[in-house]
């Protein structure tokens, strides 16, 4: 005769599927302000293109708080900076200091996953209910921070969050390696642009269209900088593509090395001046945003 083995009460959450923290969002500290940028692409039960970037200024234009967001359901995250703000914006920005603001916005996130992550039934081991990156700007300083759960982590130079944050890091952490002198507005615009552009195009969390905003440290707001115009995503791409094909034509090179290897690299420098040729429309198109407002691009 079996006995019957004794039942053991399983948490029904083991069984709900993981949360995949969707989307691709990358924060840039340069030298003179912050940069955002993030895909659209949102998930339920349709597929959508939303903005991901949430953007709060106080009334006397002293503070503002900057969000780029990840999540599987962008319910929680839009509420959650709606409460980092609403938590923000009744402070003295004549008198308060940019810890201050960061310590009142670290809280409501905290009281945030109190409320509404914590008691949720899909909260599994791993589970990912929102990312954050939040921006600070108060009086002319700016100070980027990533969130982790309950905490605002600063940050000195960039990060990345969501599915596509693998391909972005290995991207930047190239650009930087090569380029090691301070990151200016259009470093970091160039990069993130085309990570978000690659991240869109190889993960399939990822999606939509590459959305920027950027943050100075006067505090005036832009979507774009000159580097997504020039040398922009598509001729970065066009570079490796074509840096590619004379690593091809090199390999293939069996006698007269010198000579041949020299005859190659001219071609390959000829395509690159013809592919510039062809982006003559971006830099016209920057040429005469400059010349209606001289000022946005300081």
């Amino acid at each position: 005769m079996i006995s019957a083995k004794p039942h053991t009460r399983v948490d029904p959450r083991v069984y709900r599927p993981r949360r995949i923290p969707v989307t691709i969002a990358i924060g840039f500290a340069y030298d003179k302000g912050l940069l955002f940028c993030v895909d659209t692409k949102v998930t339920t039960n349709i597929k959508t293109n939303e903005s991901k970037i949430a953007h709060f200024l106080s009334d006397n234009s002293l503070c503002s708080l900057t969000f780029a967001m990840s999540s599987t359901d962008l319910n929680f995250p839009r509420n959650a900076v709606e409460r980092c703000w609403d938590a923000v914006k009744g402070m003295d920005f004549e008198k308060v200091s940019i810890e201050a603001v960061h310590d009142a916005a670290e809280f409501a996130l905290a009281e945030f996953y109190r409320d509404h992550i914590y008691p949720h039934p899909d909260r599994t081991p791993g589970a990912t209910f929102l990312e954050l990156l939040v921006g600070i700007w108060l009086r002319g300083e700016t100070h980027l921070y990533v969130s982790h759960e309950t905490v605002l982590n600063f940050v000195d130079q960039y990060e990345c969050i969501g599915s596509g944050a693998y391909l972005a890091k290995y991207l930047i952490r190239q650009y930087l390696k090569a380029n090691t002198q301070a990151t200016t507005e259009q470093d970091a615009g160039l990069i993130a642009n085309y990570a978000v552009e690659q991240a869109i195009e190889y993960d399939e969390y990822c999606g939509g269209e590459a959305e920027m905003l950027i943050l100075r440290q006067s505090g005036t707001v832009d979507s774009i900088c000159p580097a997504v115009l020039y040398p922009g995503e598509r001729f970065v791409r066009g570079l490796q593509g074509t840096g590619w094909r004379l690593l091809h034509d090199l390999v293939e090179v069996t006698d007269n090395y010198e000579s041949e290897t020299a005859s190659r690299i001219e071609k390959y420098c000829d395509k690159i001046k013809a592919m510039n040729g062809q982006h003559h429309s971006h830099f016209e198109a920057l040429q005469d945003q400059k010349i209606r407002d001289p000022h946005r691009w300081d």
